[in-house]
């Protein structure tokens, strides 16, 4: 999703929704519902598929963990070029951040042959805890900037640290277990991500038919 500004007109700290910003958000939409149908399909096949072995686990795992990274990637680089006023210290988006750190846990969960059950599992946790310390920080500083995604960015980031923490603090060498818990994270995060994306696109719409109002006004 784009970090759009779309509070009313005069408002502290508004700016006015700009064509070019709308264009952004909207393939930006697209790319959010793509990250969100991933996550859901993976965890559907996770919960029909929990105990076929720590090999087929980790690739899945792994493989959604890079195309998340890769999609969020692509997410954050246009908030760079979205028409966003200078001096919000946005020149880096959160999720380029998290982008980068989902691939590198991806690609080390593909690449390690003789990873383990619950070595898999710790990099799964600390990834979650970064990246969702990430996307909160970057949620907090949207509701500063009055952006009109902060909300649900919030909660899925959120969902990220529950993730991490749980599987920090309750180890198990348990595939199935895990597996199991990876996919009630998926389902839900897939489900913020669909609502929240959904959410923004009506208020980036609204926002904007409402300034077509006043300027036509």
């Amino acid at each position: 999703m784009s970090d759009t500004t779309s509070g009313p007109a005069g408002s502290p700290g508004a700016a006015p929704l700009s064509d070019r910003t709308f264009g952004a958000a909207r393939r930006l939409w697209g790319l959010v519902y793509l990250r969100a149908l991933m996550y859901l399909a993976a965890g559907i096949v996770l919960f029909a598929n929990p105990d076929r072995g720590l090999v087929w686990v980790r690739w899945l795992v792994g493989l959604v963990i890079v195309v998340q990274g890769v999609l969020l990637t692509l997410e954050g680089a246009p908030t760079r070029r979205s028409g966003r006023p200078q001096g919000t210290g946005d020149e880096i988006s959160w999720r380029l951040i998290a982008g980068v750190v989902s691939l590198v846990a991806g690609v080390l969960i593909i690449v390690w042959p003789s990873m383990t059950g619950p070595v898999m599992y710790l990099v799964v946790a600390v990834w979650a805890c970064a990246a969702g310390v990430v996307g909160v920080i970057g949620a907090l500083r949207g509701r500063a900037l009055r952006t009109t995604s902060w909300d649900w960015q919030l909660v899925n980031a959120v969902l990220w640290i529950v993730l991490g923490l749980v599987m920090l603090l309750r180890p198990s060498s348990d595939v199935a277990t895990g597996a199991q818990l990876l996919a009630l994270y998926l389902v839900l995060a897939g489900a913020v991500l669909v609502v929240g994306a959904f959410a923004t696109g009506t208020r980036d719409r609204d926002a904007r038919k409402a300034r077509d109002g006043a300027a036509a006004g």
